[in-house]
């Protein structure tokens, strides 16, 4: 590691740059199929549990999160949407290649997303398949989320 002239390794501010190597750039949480029956923003359509802790974790990160949906892609957490009905994982191998590149593209136009930037997917299987290579491609590098974070029992829409 190179040295600097007047910063010693010790101080708070290389602890903290070696810190945000690996702290995550955005959050990407999956939706899922238990949604309230009338319209209403991305963050309070989905209702199951997983999806609830998911938010909470997103949300207390202090770091951009936006949901991720099969039917819609990228989602603003304040996004207004109606209920529906689609699974990204009952798609095609095509379709769930092309809807991973078309999330990727809505991801650089929300929030800057390059070389060094880390992007946690907290959502199931299909979507985290779908994401990874475009993701990277920009650059990014992807963090799947924590353990008991995702069930497999609740595939996201």
């Amino acid at each position: 590691m190179p040295m600097h002239p007047g910063v010693d390794p010790a101080t708070p501010s290389a602890a903290s740059a070696a810190a945000s190597s690996t702290a995550v750039s955005v959050i990407l949480v999956g939706g899922g199929k238990d949604q309230l029956s009338e319209p209403a923003a991305a963050r309070d359509l989905y209702v199951s549990p997983l999806f609830v802790r998911r938010r909470a974790r997103a949300e207390a990160s202090g770091v951009p999160w936006f949901v991720i949906s099969g039917r819609w892609g990228l989602l603003a957490p304040g996004d207004v949407l109606a209920p529906y009905s689609f699974s990204l994982a009952e798609q095609s191998v095509n379709y769930q290649r092309a809807w991973g590149r078309f999330v990727a593209e809505q991801l650089c136009l929300a929030s800057p997303v390059g070389r060094g930037d880390i992007v946690e997917i907290s959502a199931g299987g299909a979507y985290a398949a779908a994401l990874t290579a475009p993701i990277e491609y920009l650059g990014a590098r992807v963090r799947r989320a924590t353990a008991g974070t995702n069930d497999a029992g609740d595939e996201p829409r």
